[in-house]
């Protein structure tokens, strides 16, 4: 009798808790460089198993950007959904940070090299991963955002 192999892995679903923080027409955002590329994302990171959403997104900040955010409400949610089967599926919930304390710092580590203040009126001029764009766009101006989206798989 042979026993199933251990080494058959399944698709995983990475679990990315991030915050929106927007002060002065500006949003903060964390740049990233990878195979030669620069593009942004809203501050954040997985969550840890046994870890609340709240409690990954305030670790996140601190290890991101050394700073202890104040997490308000939660804003929206949606995922990016890849078509080939050996990629990482990204399930991603969005908050709002109501404050920082500290001052900010980025630690150069992996593909993190930096952060930007970007004008919410410029954030089409600039490569923001995931596709989350519209949503994000909206609630810094006010306007109405779907509580969900299926983001595009961005490559």
């Amino acid at each position: 009798m042979s026993l199933p192999s251990l080494t058959h892995s399944k698709p995983t679903i990475r679990h990315r808790i991030a915050g929106i923080y927007a002060r002065g027409g500006n949003i903060l955002l964390v740049k990233h460089r990878k195979a030669g590329r620069e593009y942004y994302l809203l501050p954040g990171g997985g969550q840890e198993a046994g870890e609340s959403a709240i409690d990954a997104l305030r670790r996140e900040w601190q290890e991101e950007l050394a700073v202890k955010a104040t997490v308000g409400d939660f804003l929206f949610c949606g995922e990016s959904v890849p078509a080939e089967a050996r990629r990482t599926q990204v399930f991603q919930m969005v908050f709002r940070i109501e404050a920082i304390d500290g001052d900010i710092f980025v630690k150069r580590e992996g593909a993190l090299v930096g952060y930007d203040w970007v004008a919410i009126n410029r954030l089409e001029e600039i490569a923001f991963f995931p596709d989350c764009l519209p949503q994000v766009k909206a609630f810094c101006r006010g306007e109405d955002y779907p509580p969900y989206q299926r983001y595009r798989w961005l490559t």
